[in-house]
């Protein structure tokens, strides 16, 4: 191994970090989105509130399984890999939920993106030391589960902010959109 291999396999490599906390943000506040839109989307979906309300349920069922499943039937795969396949999913399951024009498919938009919340959080949280070195850990976990927050205290009430705007669609495929940029950002980051 030549000093530039070791220098390479020791610096830290925060564009990555950083990266993953946007992630983490884009997945908490893909999670959360609904929460603010039940109103116009039960009302446009033609669903009681209650019915709407199974959109903030699912997801958080189908993650609590897809965290250990996706830990378990993707350990032989690159993780960079299998982050990037998850941020697909998830820019997939919100232009779904966008474009949706019936509950049972604005459901299934939603079991999607359980998948990739459980999944993501399988993988994300354990980055850290992969991405920076030893000294440098705590600070790294810190900066990536940051986005947790940042997305409850900004990125829920912006989306219900545009949504008030341009109507709930638009909260979803703005989200969408995020998650297709950061897939790009991830890809350019994530070490192999």
């Amino acid at each position: 191994m030549t000093l530039t291999h070791v220098r390479a396999a020791t610096q830290a490599r925060w564009p990555a970090v950083i990266s993953v906390a946007v992630g983490t943000f884009t997945i908490v506040t893909s999670e959360m989105l609904p929460v603010g839109l039940l109103t116009s989307i039960s009302s446009d979906l033609r669903v009681s509130d209650g019915t709407a309300g199974l959109m903030m349920t699912a997801p958080g069922l189908v993650a609590a399984l897809s965290a250990p499943l996706t830990a378990v039937t993707t350990r032989r795969l690159d993780r960079r890999f299998t982050l990037l396949g998850l941020m697909a999913l998830l820019a997939v399951a919100n232009l779904a939920g966008a474009l949706a024009q019936s509950h049972p498919v604005m459901m299934a938009a939603r079991v999607l993106t359980g998948v990739s919340i459980g999944g993501f959080w399988a993988f994300a949280a354990g980055l850290a030391p992969r991405l920076v070195p030893g000294r440098s850990v705590g600070r790294a976990t810190s900066v990536i589960l940051s986005g947790v927050s940042v997305a409850s205290v900004l990125g829920v009430p912006a989306a219900t902010f545009v949504a008030s705007f341009a109507g709930w669609r638009s909260a979803f495929l703005a989200m969408g959109a995020l998650a297709l940029v950061l897939l790009a950002v991830l890809a350019a980051t994530l070490p192999p």
